[in-house]
């Protein structure tokens, strides 16, 4: 694009052009025009398309989990404690790379921010510019209209007194109307330079363009930080091994990874969109901002071209060539209507038309420089650099950010339900989840000193109820009596003699119905005997 110096030259930075290579296609997959329209629905479809690839990849991801985990949800499968841990280290990892993309998105987000906010400066100071060239016309169109009207009427009622110097009073009565005909056309000057720009409210734009920045700022900022706090809860559940807090930790991630790839279908969307945009921003505005403005008032003013004149330009020479007329009409009747008339109103009428050109002058240079479009031309190339070269860089960030993440995330909701579904845990009688126990060998192996003294657990009672408190009593005569009696073996093996037998088991069987009893075991006749290895009783326990 042309410009009137180096400082105003803009060039789509690379990034942009990178972005607008990637192909726009339809639903057909033909490629389409790449120029951004977005009044035009084929554009809009290949905006579409594109966005739709991160929504295609997050259907495949979920359809990739449910089948994950309809097949391995039932395993109940003992695995080692090393694979447990190595879920363990593998999640905090995993969470620990999410949190720093999440931290490049705040990043994104922020600087995204900044851009906006470096936009948004220029466009008030071309807000400001706009003010002016509407207050400078309000002020000359009222100097040259409303207030000369009075002035103008008492120098014609002066000027209508009989005068013997005829020549003279044709003289100023010539000046008298080109006075008054220049003061007209320079007001109607004034008023086509503010028409156009009287719809053009920049400033309740820019106001409203703030307040949506500030929500989308606001708006990224917490959904960032929700990603931030999922990762970091999960990093938590990593190390405390918590089955319930995983569980609800993974459905959380569920929800993160429908957020990213959902922002990245967005986020490429509108990244492509505002890459096509700068591309020619100056067009893209002229074209699609509401600003009701003549075509070619805009592509002047933003593009700086000379190949032909604008609209305003020409009311203000205008207005410049009416004005200066109206000084030297002015002038003319300075000289010569004192000298010729007497009348008190007279001077008052003069000074007032004075004074108001010399506004209309000073209004005029405002105007002059106002109207220049080199300096509305630097003001637009401020905002473009910063919303297609920071802002788009910053976009792309939060879009590799929110994709990255969204790996990361799938990742992690994979890790975290295989950990759920893997770690065995042991639930205490109060309910709280506690790590798996493990125990010895079986029967005292060597090296478990105390091993051989553990008994089987005991078999349920008969009819579901404990011995009654007599028969109780009883079994514990019957036990102490058979302690007292020498025992058989010294090598330490529990045996039940025949007639002890009898004893124990008759009194089991008036206890407990006959149900359990020690007696004889249908053994050929010899005693039973426990296990030497062991050295445990295997008969049922009576509390």
């Amino acid at each position: 694009m042309g410009a009137s110096g180096g400082s105003d030259e803009f060039v789509p930075p690379r990034l942009s052009r990178l972005l607008h290579a990637l192909p726009h296609i339809n639903v057909t997959l033909h490629r389409v025009n790449d120029t951004f329209a977005p009044n035009s629905p084929i554009y809009l479809e290949s905006l579409g398309i594109l966005g739709s690839i991160p929504g295609a990849w997050l259907i495949l991801t979920l359809t990739v989990l449910l089948i994950y985990l309809l097949t391995r949800c039932c395993d109940r499968k003992q695995r080692p404690p090393k694979s447990i841990t190595a879920l363990k280290i593998t999640l905090m990892i995993l969470s620990v790379l999410c949190c720093g993309a999440i931290g490049v998105g705040l990043f994104g987000n922020d600087d995204l921010h900044n851009a906006m906010l470096q936009s948004i400066q220029a466009g008030n100071q071309l807000a400001a510019l706009v003010n002016t060239v509407k207050n400078q016309s309000s002020i000359l169109e009222e100097a040259m209209g409303s207030r000369a009207r009075a002035p103008l009427a008492r120098l014609a009622d002066a000027l209508d007194a009989p005068v013997a110097n005829q020549t003279a009073l044709g003289t100023l009565l010539r000046a008298l109307s080109a006075l008054r005909n220049n003061a007209s056309a320079a007001a109607s000057a004034a008023d086509n330079l503010r028409r156009p720009l009287a719809a053009l409210n920049l400033d309740a734009f820019m106001k409203r363009l703030w307040i949506w920045e500030a929500a989308r700022w606001a708006g990224g900022m917490a959904g960032w930080c929700c990603g931030g706090a999922v990762c970091v809860a999960l990093l938590a559940a990593a190390a405390r091994r918590s089955r319930r807090a995983l569980l609800l930790l993974c459905v959380c991630a569920l929800g993160a990874l429908v957020a990213c790839w959902a922002a990245s279908a967005a986020l490429v969307a509108g990244s492509v969109a505002a890459a096509d945009a700068c591309q020619d921003p100056a067009r893209a505005i002229a074209l699609y901002a509401p600003h009701r403005l003549p075509l070619d008032m805009v592509h002047y003013y933003l593009s700086c071209k000379v190949s032909r004149e604008n609209v305003l330009t020409a009311e203000l020479r205008n207005a410049q060539r009416a004005v200066v007329a109206v000084r030297q009409a002015l002038a003319v009747l300075s000289r010569g209507a004192p000298q010729l008339f007497n009348d008190p109103g007279l001077q008052p009428a003069l000074g007032a038309l004075g004074a108001g050109t010399g506004e209309a002058e000073r209004a005029l240079v405002s105007l002059s420089s106002a109207l220049e479009c080199r300096m509305a031309r630097a003001y637009f190339v401020t905002a473009a650099r910063a919303a297609c070269d920071a802002g788009l860089q910053a976009l792309s960030l939060q879009l590799l950010a929110a994709v990255v993440a969204g790996f990361l995330f799938t990742a992690i909701v994979l890790v975290d339900s295989h950990a759920w579904i893997y770690i065995n845990t042991k639930r205490a009688p109060g309910g709280e989840e506690q790590a798996p126990f493990l125990a010895g060998a079986a029967c005292g192996g060597a090296g478990a000193p105390g091993a051989g003294r553990t008994l089987p657990r005991p078999a349920p009672f008969p009819n579901g109820k404990p011995p009654s408190y007599s028969a109780a009593v009883q079994l514990m005569d019957l036990g102490e009596r058979e302690r007292e009696r020498p025992r058989s073996r010294v090598s330490g093996s529990a045996t039940l003699g025949r007639n002890s037998g009898g004893a124990l088991g008759g009194a089991l069987g008036g206890a407990l119905g006959g149900a359990h009893t020690l007696g004889r075991a249908p053994h050929n006749g010899k005693y039973a005997t426990l296990s030497k290895q062991c050295k445990t009783l295997e008969s049922n326990d009576f509390y």
